[in-house]
């Protein structure tokens, strides 16, 4: 029983409809009712209306309306994050029906940050997967894992692959799925290039080079630094591993990256890694998922197909 003054947000009137909310977000998105009301081919009275019916059904106010049109109320911010899922979980459910339709067997929505897919055999397991189950499509979008974690929470993607070692959000389930070891990356002339492993205080005594594309990993050395009481010297910043490695082989700078994303280049790149002797730096990679009762029929057969995976020992690269 609900407590003495409690006003539950169930009211009696039916939910608010697809055209209603698509309008109140073209409304946000546009900054004006009337110019969304034209975008969605309704009549700007209509349109009025039907914001009005959302903000009686909210029993708060969604927009603040100023001489230059609207603006979303904190109210409006949160009611629209959750109609803009329910906008995408309602294309979603098209596209699957309609794989369905055609023959096929729906989709998979998989997130993986940027070490997960270029330093493990995720594109080999799916593959794999593509091979087992031709008629299942799996959409790959490569994010943080903080992001990763906000977008399966909020029920935009059904599995997520993340490196952070953060606390996962209740809802979620995870896995141990992959480990890498973090290296620093020397020239081979570099001063430390004789060491086998090093502490990380060794490797801030030198300069650095930031990769935005794996920038989630600057943060994680940041704070490790801050642990020590320093700052990373980013000496050079550069949005590619590529321009990284060629920086590191010029002798110019250390650069951090998980062993499996450099350990077949290293000979290429004429450099060297060395294994960093910290606990923080072999990183267990775990699958993030909601609960196998509530994941879609397509969703839980990638899980399943990508946690039964193994690696043969030949597989596995060495540690420097």
């Amino acid at each position: 029983m609900l407590p003495m003054g409690h006003r539950s947000f169930t009211v009696s009137t039916s939910p608010p409809d697809w055209t209603s909310l698509r309008l109140l977000l073209t409304a946000i998105d546009l900054g004006s009712i009337a110019k969304a009301a034209e975008r969605c081919g309704i009549a700007n009275s209509a349109a009025a209306k039907r914001i009005q019916m959302l903000e009686a059904q909210a029993r708060v106010g969604l927009i603040k309306r100023h001489a230059r049109g609207i603006v979303p109320t904190a109210a409006g911010e949160v009611f629209a994050r959750h109609a803009r899922s329910l906008m995408d979980l309602a294309r979603r459910l098209e596209g699957d029906m309609d794989a369905f339709a055609a023959g096929g067997g729906g989709s998979v929505r998989l997130l993986a940050t940027a070490s997960c897919i270029g330093g493990h055999d995720l594109a080999d397991r799916l593959a794999s997967f593509g091979r087992l189950h031709p008629r299942i499509v799996v959409e790959l979008r490569e994010l943080t894992s903080a992001l990763i974690l906000q977008e399966l929470i909020e029920g935009r993607s059904d599995i997520g692959i993340v490196t952070t070692k953060a606390r996962i959000p209740a809802g979620l389930d995870a896995r141990p799925w992959r480990e890498d070891r973090l290296l620093a990356i020397v020239s081979l002339d570099h001063p430390l290039a004789s060491r086998t492993a090093l502490r990380f205080a060794e490797v801030l005594e030198h300069p650095l080079v930031d990769v935005l594309e794996i920038g989630a990993l600057s943060l994680l050395l940041t704070e490790a630094a801050q642990d020590l009481g320093r700052k990373p010297d980013y000496r050079y910043r550069v949005t590619s591993m590529d321009a990284a490695r060629r920086l590191v082989a010029a002798g110019l700078a250390v650069n951090v990256m998980p062993d499996r994303m450099i350990v077949p280049y290293l000979k290429q790149f004429g450099v060297l890694g060395i294994a960093i002797d910290e606990p923080w730096a072999l990183r267990q990679l775990r699958l993030v998922a909601r609960a196998a009762d509530a994941l879609p029929g397509p969703a839980r057969i990638l899980a399943d197909h990508l946690m039964s995976s193994s690696i043969p020992a030949s597989e596995i690269p060495p540690q420097t």
